[in-house]
C-alpha cells in the first residue's frame, strides 16, 4: 500500500488558487501516514477526554457551591437586620464555615485526581512516542527532491542534486515547518533514525502523529469549552 514516487517537475502539478511552485516527491507512504494520523487523533482525543473527566467538578461539588452562595446571601441579609437577627445570623455563619470546609476538601480531592491523571497521560505519551519511534525507525513518511524545488522545467542533473539538493530541501522544510524546525529537541527527536542525508528533506513518523495530536487537541479543547458554557 505504500507508494514510492520518483517525479520530475514536468509531472508534478499543484492545484491552488495562488500560484505555487511544484514540489517533486521522492517518497510518500500514504497508508502509513493515514494510519499515523488516525492514531494521533484517537490518542489525543481519548487522553483529553480522560483529563477532562478527571478534572471537572462533580455534581455534588456544583450543588455545594450553589448552596454556599445561598448561605452567604442569607447570612449577609440577616446581619443587615441588626441585633434582632443575631442568633439566625450566627447559625448561618457557622453553616457557611462548615460548607466552605467541605467544599475545600472536594476541591483538594479534584486537584489530586487531576495531578494523578496528568502523570498517567504523561507516561502514556512517552510510551506511545517510544513505540512509534522504534516501529518506524529509519523510515521517512514523506520526502521531497530538494534539487528540483522551484526549478520549473530546468534540470541540474545528478551533480546539481548532490551539491544543492540538501540545501534546497533544508530551506524548503525550514520554511514549511517554521517555527517547529527551529524549536530544537522535539523536531530533532522526530527525525531520529533517518539517514543523515535525508533528514533535511523528509518528515518522520513522530512528526505526523504530533501534527494530528496538536490539531485534535485544539478541536477537543474548543469543543469542551463550548460545551461547558
Amino acid at each position: 500500500n505504500n507508494r514510492l514516487f520518483n517525479l520530475n517537475p514536468q509531472q508534478t502539478t499543484t492545484m491552488s488558487i495562488l500560484p505555487f511552485p511544484p514540489t517533486p516527491l521522492t517518497i510518500l507512504h500514504t497508508s502509513d501516514i493515514l494510519l499515523l494520523l488516525t492514531y494521533g487523533i484517537l490518542h489525543e482525543a481519548l487522553l483529553r477526554l480522560y483529563l477532562h473527566q478527571k478534572s471537572k467538578r462533580t455534581s455534588h461539588e456544583r450543588k455545594l457551591q450553589i448552596h454556599l452562595a445561598t448561605l452567604r446571601y442569607e447570612a449577609a441579609r440577616k446581619r443587615a437586620l441588626g441585633p434582632s437577627a443575631f442568633v439566625e445570623a450566627s447559625k448561618l455563619e457557622r453553616a457557611v464555615l462548615a460548607t466552605e470546609k467541605e467544599l475545600g476538601r472536594l476541591v483538594e480531592d479534584r486537584e489530586a485526581r487531576t495531578a494523578k491523571a496528568g502523570k498517567v497521560v504523561k507516561r502514556l505519551n512517552l510510551f506511545s512516542n517510544v513505540v512509534i519511534l522504534l516501529v518506524y525507525w529509519g523510515v521517512a513518511m514523506l520526502a521531497v527532491d530538494g534539487s528540483r524545488i522551484g526549478l520549473g522545467n530546468e534540470s541540474n542533473g545528478e551533480d546539481g542534486y548532490l551539491e544543492k539538493g540538501i540545501e534546497r530541501a533544508n530551506a524548503f522544510w525550514a520554511g514549511l515547518w517554521f517555527p517547529m524546525s527551529y524549536h530544537g529537541l522535539g523536531y530533532k527527536i522526530a527525525q531520529f533514525g533517518i539517514q543523515k542525508d535525508m533528514k533535511q528533506s523528509c518528515v518522520g513518523a513522530l512528526a505526523v502523529v504530533w501534527s494530528a495530536r496538536v490539531f485534535c487537541g485544539e478541536v477537543v479543547d474548543c469543543s469542551l469549552a463550548w460545551w461547558s458554557r
